[in-house]
């Protein structure tokens, strides 16, 4: 009978023993598993893609593989071509009443600008802390960083034209005046610069000298360094 017993409370001992050395070595994985993922979280979020503010051609690549920037650096130069938007003639019109209309076109133009600016802007404020908490990835901030810059170059250039139109009405108005002044009508050229949203390592370049590139494309990757 004492036999039994002894053998009945070292099973019991035996089972607890198994028992502690299951649940160790499950808090084990999951720390491992927990610990991997904050790494691979780690390495996504060190991660800067800068993306293109602009359509336009690839003036100048800054940067090349290896080299460290600073937060702000420019890492590609942009050339956009910007045209002064004008209305068509309607034949039989007056010279006014097409600076009118042209006047009235650079006004909702503005209006159209000045919402996307806004729309932009708000998103961009809703991904900030989510990047800063892991819920969304740096590239869809930096994308959408791109295309605030985008709407608020949009902006500037529809109040240049309105500026200008307002000039053509005025000389409209004005028979005595030049009412043409072709230097206002040709094309201008601006260039955009893509910067870098914070210190890091070139990694790579993606594209070249006279490539032409659309708003929100990548252009470098770089790898951000370790606070």
């Amino acid at each position: 009978m004492t036999g039994n017993l002894s053998s009945s409370h070292l099973n019991t001992k035996l089972k607890a023993a198994l028992c502690a050395l299951a649940l160790t070595t499950l808090a084990l994985n999951a720390s491992c598993q927990s610990n991997g993922s904050r790494s691979s979280n780690d390495d996504a979020r060190g991660i800067i893609v800068v993306n293109a503010p602009a359509a336009g051609e690839v003036r100048r690549v800054l940067v090349s593989e290896g080299v460290s920037v600073n937060e702000g650096a420019t890492i590609v130069e942009i050339a956009v071509r910007n045209e002064t938007p004008m209305i068509t003639p309607s034949p039989g019109e007056s010279a006014e009443s097409r600076a009118a209309r042209n006047f009235k076109a650079a006004d909702a133009e503005i209006e159209a600008a000045r919402a996307e600016v806004v729309r932009h802007q708000a998103e961009v404020e809703r991904l900030t802390p989510l990047v800063a908490s892991g819920d969304a990835s740096q590239g869809q901030l930096d994308g959408e960083r791109a295309l605030y810059e985008r709407a608020q170059q949009r902006l500037q250039h529809a109040q240049e034209a309105k500026r200008s139109a307002e000039s053509g009405l005025l000389a409209a108005r004005q028979p005595d005046q030049k009412q043409n002044n072709p230097a206002s009508l040709a094309p201008r050229e601006e260039i955009v610069a893509a910067r870098a949203t914070s210190a890091g390592t070139v990694s790579a370049v993606s594209v070249r000298v006279g490539d032409r590139v659309t708003v929100g494309q990548p252009l470098a990757t770089l790898r951000a360094d370790k606070p």
